[in-house]
């Protein structure tokens, strides 16, 4: 194997699912990727993904091929990480993925505190809510704790969620509901049952139905961190309102030793389950 620059376009089309996204991520071209992965195939002798409709699917060899450039990638960001740790002049890209509501609930709100302790990161903070891998975060929030894989994790949070509601509204059946895409879209009717058939109002993330439910009233089924600090919202008189879940802070495990992950981790760990900063709280409940 001469090439293995083509393992990252194999991990691009693994994480990413087309060969257009593929190529957006790589900065690169659809007619490049097609071109780079065929001739790995051909190198291999094995077919590496199977065109069902609009997705490519991996197969077996390329799952193993992603696995052992996935490992790679990860400890090389270690590396370059520790070369640069003590280098204020050169930055390090860092990722964190996370759902929309940990992003501005816990981290956005406090981010200039880890760039002040850390001025040598880069962040971006990427929306994920259900995952089934790092993709290319160096660390994500995730709810559930992964199972299988390489992937090290730790408890984040406990939390719940529940049906709120405005502190003057009367439940009258209307409410709000989050996008489909979500297996969980609809699940505020089993705990309200007089709840009418379809919402009033269908946002995409679960910020957009906070700030919803607080500019209307409406009930709407909210994550306990959200909610509870708001002093227009109150938690509804409703039997058994309230549904466990976990949220976990996952890595690779070749990061292991890697100092500047374990220092932003470590830092958003200490976040979780601290309300945000009173000026943030007041802007998103006015």
């Amino acid at each position: 194997m001469d090439n293995w620059d083509d393992l990252k376009y194999v991990l691009a089309m693994i994480r990413h699912g087309t060969m257009s996204a593929a190529a957006r991520y790589l900065g690169s071209n659809v007619a490049t990727v097609s071109r780079r992965i065929e001739r790995l195939s051909q190198d291999l002798d094995s077919a590496l993904f199977e065109k069902r409709g609009q997705q490519w699917v991996a197969t077996d060899a390329a799952l193993s091929l992603a696995r052992l450039a996935e490992g790679f990638d990860q400890s090389l960001r270690t590396t370059l990480s520790d070369l640069h740790a003590d280098d204020g002049a050169q930055p390090v890209a860092f990722e964190i993925a996370a759902p929309p509501a940990v992003h501005t609930h816990f981290i956005a709100p406090r981010i200039a505190e880890i760039t002040a302790l850390h001025p040598h990161l880069r962040l971006n903070l990427t929306d994920k809510v259900y995952a089934q891998g790092l993709g290319e975060a160096d660390l994500q929030i995730r709810l559930g704790r992964p199972e299988g894989g390489r992937l090290r994790a730790k408890k984040y949070l406990d939390f719940e969620l529940a049906v709120y509601h405005g502190r003057d509204h009367t439940p009258d059946g209307r409410w709000i509901g989050i996008s489909n895409k979500y297996p969980d879209a609809d699940d505020l009717r089993a705990i309200y049952p007089d709840a009418q058939p379809m919402p009033t109002y269908r946002v995409e993330e679960m910020p957009s139905v906070l700030g919803l439910c607080v500019a209307s009233g409406l009930p709407a089924l909210l994550p306990d961190f959200l909610a509870e600090e708001h002093p227009r919202l109150v938690r509804a008189d409703l039997p058994d309102n309230g549904r466990p879940f976990e949220l976990w802070i996952a890595y690779h495990e070749t990061r292991h030793g890697d100092a500047t992950l374990k220092a932003v981790m470590d830092w958003c760990c200490a976040q979780a389950g601290r309300p945000p900063p009173r000026p943030a709280l007041q802007t998103a409940a006015e």
